[in-house]
């Protein structure tokens, strides 16, 4: 085995990372399929928590326009966590900024941006041979965060500039509940309105 298939978190579970699961439990934890079917997953959300940097992959914003939370439309689903990988040298926050841009429209506050926690999405087959990403753990950074301006008016659709979001409304916290939203956002919507409330 090479170096590299040593090091942790390169194809074995991160040591740093175990014993921060073991310190924590999940709000929530749902398994889902990714990658045409090929990719089976174990989703957690942990809240509170600071992820193991050098494992984070994505990053993620609940966002809030006047009280209301930015309701994402992908493919065959809702989802209220736009985000997306960081570009070199680029910090989390300034991620979250960009990311919620392409995929929103919204022009985020930067200095609104409060660590919610983190996805840990847990591969539940081996990566095959070659695969760029072989670890068996990776994490996204999720924020909360409020915008006040869009590049379009607030009710019109935005198609996300990659092409993966097919469109974004708004919803209160009441309409959320109500969308069938996976455990997992709800956890991070309940944490969002956390943070508001303090």
């Amino acid at each position: 085995m090479s170096e590299i298939g040593r090091r942790p978190g390169f194809g074995i579970r991160h040591p740093e990372l175990l014993a921060l699961l073991e310190r924590h439990s999940p709000a929530a934890t749902v398994d889902e399929v990714w990658a045409d079917g090929t990719l089976p997953l174990r989703v957690s959300a942990y809240l509170g928590v600071a992820p193991v940097p050098e494992l984070v992959s994505s990053i993620r914003c609940v966002v809030r326009v006047d009280g209301r939370f930015v309701v994402c439309r992908i493919p065959g689903e809702l989802h209220v966590l736009p985000g997306g990988r960081p570009e070199p040298g680029e910090t989390p926050p300034r991620t979250a900024v960009r990311e919620v841009y392409e995929e929103t429209g919204w022009h985020l506050d930067p200095e609104s941006l409060v660590p919610l926690g983190f996805l840990h999405l847990r591969r539940l087959v081996d990566a095959p041979p070659g695969h760029p990403y072989p670890h068996p753990d990776f994490l996204q950074l999720v924020y909360s965060g409020v915008a006040r301006t869009r590049a379009v008016d607030a009710d019109e659709d935005w198609a996300d500039l990659d092409g993966w979001e097919l469109g974004t409304f708004l919803a209160d916290a009441e309409e959320v509940v109500k969308l069938g939203l996976p455990p997992i956002s709800l956890a991070f919507v309940d944490a969002a309105l956390q943070v508001e409330r303090t």
